[in-house]
Formats: C-alpha cells, sequence, structure tokens
C-alpha cells in the first residue's frame, strides 16, 4: 500500500463522510493481505476503521458487544494481535467510545499479559526481552489502555481489569519488573476496591497518574 493509494482512499472517504460495513470489510482486507505498508497506512487504517465503529455504526459513540466482537475477530488469531496497527486501533477505539463491554478492555489488556508471561507477541517483536518482566514500556500501555476505557466519566477500575493486573502481578512475582509497575498495580487494585466498597472514587487520569498520592 503506498501512500499515493492512502490518499485516494481518503478522498473517497471524505467525499461521503460514510464508511458502510462492508468498506470497513474491505480496508481489513486491505490491511490484511498487504504486508508492505508506506508510513501514511497506519493512521489511516485506525482512523477509518475507528470513525466506523465508534461514530457510524448503531448505536452512534457506543459499542455494542456484537461490534466489539466484530473488532476482536478482525485484529486477532487464536486471540493474539498480529500487529501493533491493530493494537493501536483497540486503543484509539476505547478512547473515542463513550461506552464499551468490558470484553473489549480485557481483551486488549490480555495483550499485554501475553506479552509479559510468554515474552511473544507484537509488543515482544525485536526485541530481545526476556519472558516473566514487566517493563517501562508495557506499563505505559496498560496505563493507556486503563485510561482510555475510563473516558471522560469517573468510572473505577472494574474487576475484569483488576483479574488481568493480578495475573501479571503474580506471574512477574519476584522479578526486576520496572519500579512504575508496583505503582500502578497498588493504585489500581486500590481504586477497584475502594468502588467496590462504595467510596467515591476519583477519574482514572488522577487516581491512576505517577505523582498521585495514595491518601
Amino acid at each position: 500500500i503506498k501512500d499515493a493509494d492512502v490518499s485516494k482512499l481518503r478522498r473517497s472517504y471524505y467525499d461521503d463522510g460514510n464508511i458502510t460495513a462492508e468498506e470497513a470489510d474491505i480496508i481489513f482486507a486491505l490491511n490484511d493481505s498487504c504486508p508492505v505498508q508506506d508510513p501514511a497506512w497506519a493512521d489511516c487504517f485506525i482512523e477509518t476503521i475507528t470513525d466506523y465503529i465508534v461514530d457510524q455504526a448503531q448505536p452512534e459513540g457506543y459499542l455494542t458487544a456484537a461490534n466489539a466482537a466484530w473488532l476482536i475477530e478482525r485484529v486477532s488469531k487464536d486471540g493474539r494481535v498480529e500487529t501493533k496497527t491493530e493494537l493501536e486501533l483497540l486503543v484509539n477505539v476505547l478512547d473515542r467510545a463513550r461506552w464499551a463491554p468490558q470484553s473489549l478492555v480485557r481483551f486488549a489488556l490480555d495483550q499485554v499479559k501475553e506479552a509479559v508471561i510468554s515474552g511473544t507477541g507484537v509488543l515482544r517483536s525485536g526485541k530481545p526481552l526476556t519472558s516473566g518482566v514487566v517493563t517501562e514500556g508495557d506499563v505505559d500501555l496498560v496505563r493507556r489502555i486503563l485510561y482510555s476505557f475510563g473516558g471522560d466519566g469517573n468510572i473505577a477500575i472494574t474487576r475484569p481489569e483488576a483479574e488481568v493486573l493480578f495475573d501479571i502481578d503474580e506471574a512477574t512475582a519476584g522479578q526486576d519488573n520496572h519500579p512504575y509497575w508496583s505503582d500502578l498495580f497498588v493504585k489500581a487494585i486500590a481504586n477497584c476496591v475502594m468502588a467496590a466498597s462504595g467510596y467515591a472514587t476519583p477519574p482514572r487520569e488522577i487516581a491512576l497518574a505517577r505523582d498521585a498520592r495514595l491518601d
């Protein structure tokens, strides 16, 4: 896929500002069948699919369980995301949607968990890293995913999210994890437990910030 192809696709899209389900499938087919991609393709792919599934597929602005399952099916094989661009698409959809099912955020977090525990997947491609260790990049991605799912609302960390964080922490106990991991893990679990106990919790961006205090 050349940059010129991307320009043509963008012009076609902006002519009517609409993407049908069939066109979304074609865009995925292009992404899957063309391994050689100029830089402009990734942004176009993420933008157009996000516009379709968040802003045009009904209900507008919200992801149904069926739409989330459609997205998961197209970006993964045997439960594993195939490319970094598709992983970035997941995070972007979570960030743009006003509401998404917990299955989608759980799936996104599972990609980090798989990378950490097995040392494989798109997060480990080309990196000679030891399995069973949480890197700074892993922490940053987990934080981004948690922020994205929380949106602008005062939504506490959910139990499915907390379960994945516990899985990661238990699998890497005693390892040389990045110091930011313990900080994020403790704050996220505290946020989840406080909400379950009836406390009003601050927005995720505040509760999980690196400089936040656990008063």
